[in-house]
């Protein structure tokens, strides 16, 4: 049951016919594993604490650099040489001390993702490189959670989710369906290769912090079997329909 303090604090939000309390209690007992908190995990980690998202994990071996400001917007300039789970924990908990945001300064590994994953209710992939993505995307599938998918670059964006190991959506894609063969370095650059604009990874962020919240409450559309495409240089959106593919390494293998 909702407490006055929260009505109080999420009234934009229970107002919602669709949302109600009952939506904003869903939120208050999710728990949510945010693996990066770079350009795309900073506002997700904003949007999901201030919407009061009960219980986050976030994980990210990384310091905070003067070339990340530019675009890691809930970093300071005094931040720099710091942890980045530690500033951002704070700063989320600045934004709302209700929540409990746990932190580990490490990566995502084969030797710690499963148990990661098993403990929470959705994964959110902010992650920056080929190799992390690839792991959620197969222990999303084998662990049974459904994943958040978000990619930034230049002035370009994609998001989807997948829930291909939930009971209901065998049938829907897995993050291998979409990608199946694992890019090289100079197939997929980075930011640091390849640049970026701070806008297009709150775009994209945002849009993540929308899908999680979607997928606890049950409200709209998700965006399960569709990739988001965003282009920010033309201002345009728009979507692939993904299908499961028979002969995927990970959904279909026996």
């Amino acid at each position: 049951m909702l407490s006055d303090a929260d009505l109080e604090r999420y009234a934009r939000q229970v107002i919602m016919p669709d949302m109600g309390e009952a939506g904003q209690e869903a939120l208050l007992a999710a728990r949510v594993l945010i693996v990066g908190v770079g350009g795309l995990g900073a506002p997700v980690l904003l949007y999901l604490a201030s919407a009061g998202i009960g219980s986050i994990t976030i994980i990210d071996d990384d310091i905070v650099s003067r070339s990340d400001l530019n675009r890691q917007i809930i970093y300071q300039t005094e931040d720099i040489s710091s942890q980045k789970v530690k500033q951002a924990a704070a700063a989320a908990t600045k934004l709302n001390p209700d929540i409990t945001v746990s932190t580990l300064p490490d990566r995502a590994t084969i030797g710690n993702i499963r148990k990661l994953v098993a403990a929470h209710d959705i994964i959110v992939d902010c992650s920056d490189n080929v190799e992390t993505r690839y792991l959620l995307g197969d222990t999303a599938h084998w662990e049974k959670t459904p994943l958040v998918f978000g990619g930034a670059v230049r002035t370009e964006g994609q998001v989807a989710v997948f829930q291909s190991g939930v009971v209901g959506f065998e049938d829907s894609p897995c993050f291998r369906c979409v990608f199946p063969a694992m890019p090289d370095s100079s197939q997929a650059p980075g930011c640091s290769e390849a640049g970026i604009l701070g806008p297009v990874t709150g775009v994209i962020g945002s849009m993540q912090a929308l899908e999680v919240v979607k997928l606890i409450t049950g409200i709209g559309s998700v965006l399960i079997g569709r990739l988001m495409l965003f282009d920010g240089y033309n201002g345009s959106i728009m979507e692939i329909a993904t299908k499961k593919q028979p002969k995927c390494l990970c959904c279909s293998a026996k």
